[in-house]
């Protein structure tokens, strides 16, 4: 690990990286931009405003659960100081909840991380498009890139290098395929070619770092934009930073120990499914809905996932990415008699 103090003095090798990467982001950002943004008020996102903002952004969308959700002061901070036009969408719960259908037949999924995530980039398009903006950026691809997951950051550097370089090839982002679904394009300055290649190339030093006693990824690109005020900000997943991170309390609040108990024993037995936690649950039956016994995907095939059934993305993927198993191989425990 990085030692405990204040954020290291780059190297004169990790300022001409920066400058380099600098130089990478913004020549990825369009000009003229896209006029909106997907704007959480977080680093990754930040720095495509900063750079956005010159070439003819003038729109920020911003969706969160509650008034104290990490993402509304970073976002209104941003938005004022580069002086776009922010909608805040403020939605409860079961708000956000009423586009899950959609994003589940987008998706094909009932994996409860990717939803809780998607629903708010959903929410987000969604607005975008009332706002009638066919076209918006987003800071998607900087945490695989970058090394911005906290997993990583105790890897040796042999350790990291390889696996960036594998999430780096099996990239996929829900706001793409959203983006289609709701009619409006999204562009991500950091899945540029010529950001990716810059990105394969660094090692650990320019990684991972340190800043006021805690360990952080993405340091490079911290370092290359050290104007944007959330430059330190620490990693929030989307669901975390909007608040809807409390959706797994919400389900589990609406649901009896016995009858998810029930229920639980009854998927597994009647689909071969196996059910996690009353979350996980509600996802299912909205799939089990959506598809209406026509599922998109093969079951039974040669790489099954032990836990669904659905086939796995690849015979070197230890992530289901239908029913959310990780490490997908590991057969569930079993279950209790009918």
């Amino acid at each position: 690990m990085v030692a405990v103090g204040v954020a290291p003095s780059p190297t004169p090798e990790q300022r001409t990286r920066a400058l380099e990467l600098r130089s990478r982001v913004t020549a990825a950002v369009p000009t003229p931009s896209p006029p909106g943004l997907l704007l959480s008020g977080g680093l990754d996102t930040s720095v495509v405003a900063e750079v956005a903002h010159r070439r003819g952004l003038r729109e920020a969308v911003t969706v969160i659960t509650s008034d104290e959700a990490p993402d509304r002061p970073f976002a209104r901070d941003v938005a004022h100081r580069l002086g776009l036009s922010h909608h805040e969408v403020l939605t409860d719960l079961p708000g956000l909840l009423a586009d899950l259908p959609n994003v589940v037949r987008v998706l094909a999924t009932f994996d409860p991380m990717e939803l809780r995530n998607s629903v708010v980039v959903a929410r987000g398009l969604r607005e975008a498009r009332r706002l009638g903006l066919g076209e918006v950026l987003t800071g998607d691809g900087a945490d695989e890139l970058f090394a911005g997951y906290s997993f990583l950051w105790s890897l040796s550097p042999q350790e990291l290098r390889d696996r960036l370089d594998r999430m780096a090839t099996g990239m996929r982002f829900s706001s793409f395929p959203l983006g289609e679904a709701f009619g409006v394009k999204v562009q991500a300055p950091f899945l540029d070619p010529q950001v990716v290649a810059f990105a394969a190339t660094l090692g650990r030093e320019d990684l991972v770092g340190s800043h006021e006693g805690a360990t952080t990824g993405k340091l490079l690109l911290r370092l290359a934009f050290p104007e944007v005020p959330a430059v330190w900000r620490r990693k929030d997943p989307i669901e975390v930073g909007s608040g809807s991170t409390r959706l797994p309390k919400y389900f589990q609040e609406r649901t009896s120990a016995p009858a998810f108990a029930e229920a639980k024993r009854q998927v597994r037995r009647e689909d071969g499914v196996a059910i996690r936690d009353p979350e996980h649950l509600a996802y299912y039956r909205v799939f089990q809905e959506v598809f209406s016994g026509h599922p998109p995907l093969r079951r039974g095939g040669p790489d099954p996932c032990p836990h669904c059934g659905f086939e796995l993305p690849s015979p070197s993927s230890d992530f289901c990415i239908t029913c959310g198993a990780w490490p997908a191989r590991t057969p569930p425990s079993a279950e209790p008699p009918p």
